[in-house]
């Protein structure tokens, strides 16, 4: 009798999992199983409680009455589903065995005709890797009402008793069934054996081992999270624009460096010229333009040169004039805040070699910022400059 159900337990799994596998497709037909998201460390957490019978099968059970081998069953576990197919819990499996002995074992409660009554407690610790059958074959569906796991663990088995007990590693495999009440609780039902060493029942027969089948139904809760979630398919960024960006940007970079080039071939050229011998005369200092570097608030040596050739020659010759200092920068380039205080350290700097330096009196020198709002010249590199007027 207990084949038949063992086997109408088997087929009606198999019929859920076959009818149910028609209801996750996709629009061609093809069963969908993923990929989904990885869940956090505390989603698809279940904790669960069942109660049934166990039927211990040692070395003269089965010459006993079978009603009488019968005793209660407890289960308590707790797990988590890291996918939809794959799992693990542990857990409390156990309270009691029951069976038949021909010797006086150390369970051995009375005798009843040739055979004594054995009566003794079970504990078993275990962990379980769990495999859901139904999701691998069929896809993953939250709502699904039977989901069918198979499983198989190890753990710490103790029967105890009579003042006495034995402890042993233990081996389990089994099948869960479970059924779908609402989105947060299940109504389970399994059927596990347990595997031990043939003295764990205080009889030794020379088997190589012995177990335990126990059957039982229970709840099983789910915190939230529940579920999973399918992985969405992501587009990949077309980054062409930002690329011909760059390449825009760098073809303006070699065009302004080709310009400045030439600028500084111009301007060494004008350095180099032979000096003019003219007729010495009072005449008043013209304006000067000194040229700074991007980004630069320095003089390079060259313009140095020229400062000082200026100072000589204009500023000292001059001396009843006043001089004004217009820092300036190039709006083609930096932001309009960066440009102005760009523009105010390069007339400070030209200011403090005039008057440090030189020994220019500041009574005589005016200062003047303009960041990039007056830019007199067309080429932007010429508008970095400290105009002295």
């Amino acid at each position: 009798m207990k084949h038949f159900w063992l086997f109408a337990l088997l087929l009606l799994s198999g019929l859920a999992v076959q009818a149910q596998e028609k209801e996750n497709r996709d629009a061609q037909g093809r069963i969908v199983r993923g990929p989904y998201e990885t869940n956090r460390f505390f989603d698809n957490i279940f904790v669960g409680v069942a109660g049934g019978v166990n039927l211990y099968f040692g070395e003269n059970d089965s010459e006993g009455k079978f009603g009488k081998r019968l005793a209660p069953a407890l289960d308590i576990h707790a797990g988590k589903w890291f996918t939809p197919s794959v799992g693990a819990r542990v857990g409390y499996a156990g309270l009691q065995a029951k069976g038949w002995t021909t010797a006086n074992s150390i369970y051995a409660r009375g005798a009843d005709g040739n055979l004594f009554k054995e009566k003794f407690g079970v504990m078993y610790l275990h962990a379980d890797a769990m495999w859901n059958l139904s999701n691998a074959l069929s896809g993953y569906r939250k709502d699904r009402t039977w989901n069918f796991v198979p499983y198989a663990g190890v753990g710490w088995a103790r029967s105890y008793g009579n003042d006495t007990h034995d402890n042993e590693i233990g081996f389990d495999i089994g099948l869960l069934n479970v059924v779908r009440l609402c989105k947060s609780l299940d109504l389970t039902i399994e059927a596990r054996c347990l595997l031990v060493n043939q003295r764990f029942d205080g009889v030794s027969g020379g088997r190589l081992g012995e177990g335990m089948l126990s059957v039982t139904a229970g709840l099983a809760y789910k915190f939230n999270r529940r579920g999973f979630k399918r992985a969405s398919n992501v587009q990949p960024i077309d980054i062409t624009p930002y690329l011909n960006r760059i390449r825009g940007l760098e073809e303006n970079n070699s065009e302004l460096a080709s310009k400045n080039s030439v600028l500084n071939d111009e301007n060494e050229k004008l350095r180099n010229a032979p000096a003019k011998v003219v007729v010495e005369q009072k005449v008043s200092a013209s304006p000067v333009v000194l040229f700074f570097k991007i980004g630069k608030a320095t003089l390079d040596s060259k313009e140095l040169t020229n400062l000082e050739f200026y100072v000589k020659n204009a500023i000292k010759a001059d001396k009843d004039k006043t001089f004004t200092l217009i820092g300036s920068a190039d709006k083609a380039t930096g932001s309009r805040e960066l440009n102005r205080r760009l523009s105010e350290q390069r007339m400070e700097y030209v200011y403090n070699l005039l008057k440090n330096k030189y020994g220019v009196a500041p009574d005589r020198l005016v200062k003047k910022a303009e960041g990039d709002t007056n830019n007199r010249f067309a080429e932007p590199e010429l508008n970095r400059a400290v105009i002295v007027e």
